[in-house]
């Protein structure tokens, strides 16, 4: 079986072969490698000390945060909640607001990363189960099967069955509450020819900001795989099952941050007065579940020919929670109440004792001031004591399944390697929102679980096709690569409501180029560069707001440059790459006017997408992995980025000036939003013998936010800040009875309890705050 024709299989080699250093079971650096494969774009894997330097009850996403260009920033050291977590590389992003990087789990598509029905890497991989991530900056992989990927991609790689057959059994205990349990079992090699595992864990953790009822985690997570050869075939299977609710983290202003750095406003006492309850944590809630399964047959047609065909499927359905401090009005287009449809006609915070809505006195003028103006409307003493509070529990439902297949095909003739395939799958999301009376404000935030008014409910379909050939074609020591790619893509909306199907929304994009090249210098060092155009499809959460002019909405596109050097000696390993972006037709979304400067619970499908210009990224990335001696082995990486607006903010400015009623905004040349020009990496880890122990600092810049004046265009400051985390392990073999080996590990996050403020919410004018020191201790048996 020629497995090493398929580029998965290749990656995945090359990234266990040729890591920085791999320790046996006794903890001896055996060897250091390279830190990136030999292609002709800048790429990185994960270091082993990576996994090891984050606790198991953390998402596997934080294992790459240390990599060059990349950003990570999760609401809390376990990677406890979705709504708050960020991911920035090279200028671009995965946040509330922007879906700019792609994502796939063993090559297949993880079905977008949004917020509302999409699913990043930690909903399908636990970290045991991972192998290693392939990341590629900015010029990314061609065959990558992802609508999002503008600046890059990631793709995580879970590992394949032992041999041997075994079972591990792992608890971890935390702070914040932090517990899980995690079991896994190999199969060994059965029927001859075939390997596989089942995996199942259960991860608790509360909130770090306040005590009690300040909501939390609560994750099942289930994982099974096969590897199964049959002569020229391989057939590999997975199936991942998540199911998980969590409590969101709050972002805070500036100066909310430099008043109370360890509070993110959100609350653990309920109170009774619903304008303080709206923000009690645990009505802020996430709840997920997910499905992905997928085959793969690989099939060696000839010793330098493979084909690879990947069907797959995936489930995901939840809803999100918020709980109004109100109860809205419904009513149809003719002013009728109604609980389907329609709008609010006006909401009210208190009633009489028969649940009719009440004003409040007309000579009160007195407002509660937190968590920001309630006006007398939701103020209590704008109400005599017989008044009875009211509010809502607001839940947004999120549906989607998609069925979809990868095909490759890869042969080897002369001097040309040459690589086609396809990607083809249909998509069905459904969205609906519904708002549920809570039973008694006063008491607490039970609702009724039948809703008194949904106001929306759509489906969204998406048609995604994508071809791409590429040939690499070796004059001895020089290697060219060229392909080319084309997305065809189509959406089509349905109103359940208004029993109205939208017009399909075509958005292909043209056909896509790359060139890169590749020399090898000496036997140490190589030179490459490359170049692609990247592109990003509409999103269907386009076609959700009514008033989007969507003949005026181009797909975002990119293009991207990379010229790098990669060395690798006996004992130094390193990669250096200088690049340029040029990113076209940035969408965002604009929301309506409010009254309001709290949340706007009633938005429902207003407010608009447009396109709103552009954005140039120039920067360079470093990293190195030296081993000292034999126990003793240094990483480190550096990112400078510079990342720039193209055009003036067309919601704010028109022929070079500020729109009446618009507040101060990006002007062409102003830096991005929430980019941080500068990141530095150093790490140290130590094996010797049964014993491990590592440290890893790393160093943010500072970044820009919001436009404070137009005037002088003062801007907003978010502080660099710097992060240290520890840990040490001790394995043993054992041999005692049933047991063969344990393993203790413990983990250490920002060890000095820096207060900072680290991802963004887009609008450069609130962030998630920091976790706090967090330890974590992990003992699994193997036996």
């Amino acid at each position: 079986m020629y497995i090493l024709k398929n580029k998965s299989a290749l990656s995945l080699a090359i990234a266990l072969a040729f890591s920085t250093y791999s320790h046996a079971n006794n903890n001896e650096i055996e060897e250091v490698t390279v830190v990136a494969k030999p292609t002709s774009y800048a790429n990185n894997v994960i270091e082993p000390a990576m996994l090891e330097q984050q606790s198991s009850v953390s998402s596997v996403l934080s294992v790459i945060d240390n990599l060059p260009g990349i950003s990570i920033n999760e609401g809390d050291a376990f990677g406890g909640d979705d709504w708050s977590t960020t991911i920035t590389m090279r200028g671009f992003s995965i946040d509330g607001n922007q879906q700019q990087l792609g994502m796939t789990i063993d090559g297949i598509p993880n079905g977008g990363s949004n917020y509302g029905g999409g699913a990043k890497a930690n909903r399908y991989l636990d970290s045991e189960n991972l192998a290693t991530v392939e990341v590629g900056q900015g010029t990314s992989d061609i065959a990558s099967a992802s609508l999002e990927a503008l600046g890059g991609t990631f793709n995580f790689v879970s590992k394949d069955p032992s041999l041997d057959k075994s079972t591990t059994f792992a608890y971890t205990n935390g702070d914040h509450d932090a517990t899980r349990y995690y079991i896994k079992h190999e199969t060994g090699t059965i029927f001859d020819n075939t390997q596989a595992y089942v995996s199942y864990s259960q991860t608790d953790t509360s909130r770090w900001v306040g005590d009690g009822s300040n909501g939390g985690k609560d994750n099942q997570h289930a994982e099974a795989k096969f590897v199964s050869n049959f002569d020229a075939v391989t057939v590999t299977g997975r199936l991942s099952y998540d199911d998980v609710s969590e409590t969101n983290y709050n972002s805070v202003s500036l100066e909310q941050f430099a008043q109370t750095p360890d509070w993110d406003q959100l609350t653990w006492n309920w109170t009774g007065t619903p304008h303080f309850d709206q923000m009690f944590a645990e009505g802020w809630g996430t709840l997920r579940e997910n499905t992905l399964g997928y085959l793969k047959f690989e099939y060696a047609i000839s010793p330098s020919s493979l084909l690879t065909i990947s069907p797959y499927y995936h489930k995901n359905s939840g809803r999100g929670d918020w709980i109004p401090p109100y109860l809205t009005s419904p009513v149809d287009d003719e002013g009728n109440p109604t609980t389907e449809g329609g709008s609010n006609a006006g909401s009210y915070g208190f009633a009489d004792s028969d649940g009719n809505p009440l004003a409040p006195d007309a000579n009160c003028t007195e407002s509660l001031s937190w968590p920001w103006a309630s006006g007398p409307g939701l103020n209590p003493a704008c109400y005599d004591d017989s008044a009875t509070p009211v509010m809502s529990y607001r839940h947004t439902h999120y549906n989607k399944n998609r069925l979809g297949l990868t095909a490759d095909y890869s042969v080897t003739f002369g001097m040309h390697d040459i690589e086609a395939g396809i990607w083809y799958e249909q998509s069905e999301r459904d969205e609906s929102r519904d708002w549920h009376k809570v039973i008694d404000a006063r008491v607490y935030h039970h609702f009724d679980s039948t809703p008194y008014w949904t106001q929306y409910k759509n489906t969204f379909d998406t048609d995604t096709f994508k071809w791409y050939i590429q040939d690499s074609v070796a004059f001895g020591d020089f290697t060219l690569n060229l392909g080319a790619k084309q997305y065809l893509v189509e959406l089509q909306k349905y109103d359940h409501f208004n029993d109205i199907t939208s017009d399909k929304i075509n958005s292909d994009s043209d056909v896509l180029f790359s060139a890169g090249a590749l020399y090898q210098l000496s036997s140490s060092t190589e030179l490459f560069t490359s170049y692609s155009e990247n592109f990003a499809a509409i999103k269907d959460g386009v076609l959700e707001r009514d008033s989007s002019a969507l003949t005026d909405i181009e797909p975002e596109t990119a293009e991207n440059i990379d010229f790098g050097v990669r060395y690798q000696a006996d004992r130094l390993s390193l990669t250096a790459t200088a690049y340029s972006i040029e990113f076209e037709n940035r969408i965002t979304f604009i929301a309506p006017g409010s009254d309001t400067s709290g949340i706007d619970y009633t938005i429902g499908t207003n407010g608009s997408y447009i396109n709103v210009g552009g954005i140039e990224s120039q920067g360079f990335e470093l990293s190195a992995s030296y081993m000292l001696t034999n126990e003793w082995n240094i990483y480190t990486s550096y990112t400078n980025n510079s990342s720039e607006y193209a055009s003036d903010d067309p919601s704010s400015y028109a022929n070079g000036e500020l729109i009446a009623d618009a507040g101060p905004s990006f002007r062409a040349g102003d830096d991005v939003i929430d980019a941080p020009s500068d990141m530095f990496v150093l790490s140290m880890d130590y094996y010797s013998g049964d014993f491990r122990f590592g440290v890893s600092a790393k160093y943010t810049g500072e970044r820009l936010g919001a436009w404070t004046d137009e005037q002088t265009r003062a801007r907003s400051e978010v502080d660099g800040y710097t992060v240290i985390d520890f840990n040490a392990g001790y394995y043993a073999e054992v041999n005692a009875g049933a047991f063969t080996s344990i393993d203790i590990a413990f983990a250490v996050t920002n060890v000095t309890d820096k207060q900072y403020l680290s991802g963004g919410t887009g609008n450069g004018s609130t962030y998630f705050i920091g976790a706090p020191r967090t330890a974590a201790l992990t003992f699994t048996a193997n036996f």
